[in-house]
């Protein structure tokens, strides 16, 4: 599977201007003992890749450290390329290489058996159609795990979709998968889905503001590596980041506007939860009215009733927070996020999260229920 490229352990390095007519997307360089010759890092955003090329008289040697690309050479199988794969590029050999459309990729290398009059010839690029032709890393498993994949695809995405097209349209099925795998933590799948859920309508606002929020139910420590993931995906589709702003509140108005919003979702009883609860713990109640719901809730980009369906499926992708759950079930329905509406999410849900948690989500909404 893809993983997202951590740059401190091999350095990103420059962007390669110097070479940016030989390659489509952007190229980065970091030599490593340049003042001896040694190897240099490449880095491939998603997408990128060199033109055809031929190395004269020398061979050129790839070692993949970090993601997932591909090196093809003219009239043979491509190889894809992961963190240990080796290859020894023959000289005279017409080849390109670059990363999947899915996944950054860094390799290292240098030229060996050099001879005298050694040379390197670009030639024409790598067109979309050719490029297009190879999977996406994530696709790899259809090959090593062929029978397995067929089965959890047509039961992910054709009998669940067709048990749950009633109630969710593709854009919020999509939306909550996204909520979903940030709950239960599924960054590979999450860097997989997240390009299709662009494709499907969801705006590249709404993704952000699902990843900003759900900091509030997960923290920073589990929400940072799907920001940056979502930065490269973004950053690969040609969108301009920082987006714009869609914050409404200040330090100052954060706490009103954040009980306001408690309001909206709960109702009347939380006007006054902020200042609740014994002293030695007051200020998480504090900080749930100006953190939680001021800092996030009020942002533009998505409205209430969208995000209190995201909260739920965080809590319920993430597990062992059911009464914080049972309270999110009463804030969607307050909102206007109904009973079936609900089960349809956890069913669109249950192939990423597995049947325990779900099977718990559905017990909390049941206890709700039989409460009234």
């Amino acid at each position: 599977m893809k993983e997202n490229v951590n740059f401190n352990v091999w350095p990103k390095g420059k962007l390669n201007t110097a070479y940016a007519k030989y390659f489509i997307g952007n190229s980065y360089l970091a030599p490593l003992d340049a003042d001896n010759g040694g190897p240099v890092n490449v880095t491939f955003e998603p997408r990128c890749r060199n033109n055809w090329h031929i190395h004269h008289k020398s061979v050129q040697v790839l070692v993949c450290v970090a993601g997932h690309g591909w090196y093809v050479e003219e009239g043979k199988e491509p190889v894809a390329l992961h963190p240990g794969v080796v290859v020894a590029i023959p000289a005279e050999a017409k080849h390109w290489h670059g990363a999947a459309k899915d996944s950054w990729m860094q390799h290292l290398t240098y030229m060996t058996k050099v001879e005298e009059g050694a040379s390197n010839e670009w030639l024409e690029p790598v067109t979309d159609a050719e490029y297009d032709k190879l999977p996406a890393s994530s696709a790899l498993l259809s090959v090593s795990d062929a029978e397995y994949i067929e089965r959890f695809e047509a039961f992910a995405y054709n009998e669940v979709v067709e048990q749950v097209k009633k109630q969710l349209d593709d854009r919020t099925r999509y939306i909550c998968y996204i909520a979903t795998l940030l709950g239960c933590q599924g960054i590979d799948k999450y860097r997989e889905l997240l390009p299709a859920a662009l494709d499907k309508g969801v705006t590249p606002v709404e993704v952000k503001e699902i990843v900003y929020q759900a900091t509030a139910y997960l923290g920073m420590g589990r929400i940072h590596p799907f920001l940056t993931a979502t930065n490269e995906i973004l950053s690969a589709r040609g969108i301009t980041l920082p987006l714009a702003s869609q914050q409404t509140t200040t330090m100052e108005t954060r706490r009103e506007a954040g009980t306001q919003a408690q309001v909206s979702c709960f109702g009347d009883g939380m006007l006054d939860f902020w200042k609740s609860g014994p002293e030695d713990s007051r200020h998480i109640n504090r900080w749930l009215a100006d953190n939680c719901f001021g800092d996030y809730y009020t942002r533009t980009g998505l409205n209430l009733k969208m995000r209190e369906l995201i909260t739920f499926c965080f809590l319920a992708a993430q597990g062992g927070c059911e009464p914080q759950l049972k309270g999110h079930i009463a804030g969607n329905y307050h909102v206007g996020n109904d009973k079936d509406m609900l089960i349809a999410v956890i069913s669109s849900n249950l192939p990423f999260i597995g049947y325990p948690r779900t099977l718990n989500a559905l017990n909390c909404i049941r206890s709700l229920e039989a409460a009234k």
